[in-house]
């Protein structure tokens, strides 16, 4: 069966990101499981640019998180930098650091927001 192209592009995201040398997941893994690591989390579509040409153009917007031990901002920056070269060209791209303890313990939480055209 042909896998469809938002399902293909995730699977290219966890490959591409796979080369910072951390797990990658796509749900929160369990809480014993320790930083670093990295979870590609929701996506979203919007195929409002269909009405203007009348194929379907899908923008995927998907967020990724790496989370990251407290100890070294330096390495939470490295981190941040390193995934957004590892991400496909010609993509919209956000990002940005910020310290949290929504999994129990504070962490570097690495936030990115790729947004992807699929024709």
């Amino acid at each position: 069966m042909e896998q469809l192209p938002s399902f293909q592009y995730l699977i290219d995201l966890k490959t591409r990101l796979q080369r910072l040398g951390y797990p990658v997941y796509f749900k929160l893994p369990a809480p014993e499981i320790l930083e670093p690591f990295v979870v590609i989390g929701a996506n979203s579509s919007d195929t409002s640019k269909t009405a203007q040409t009348g194929c379907l153009i899908e923008d995927l917007a998907v967020l990724i998180t790496i989370f990251m031990p407290i100890d070294s901002r330096n390495n939470a920056e490295k981190a941040r930098a390193l995934a957004m070269r590892y991400l496909p060209r010609g993509q919209r791209i956000t990002s940005e650091v910020s310290v949290d303890d929504s999994i129990g313990r504070e962490v570097y939480k690495i936030t990115i927001r790729v947004i992807h055209t699929i024709m």
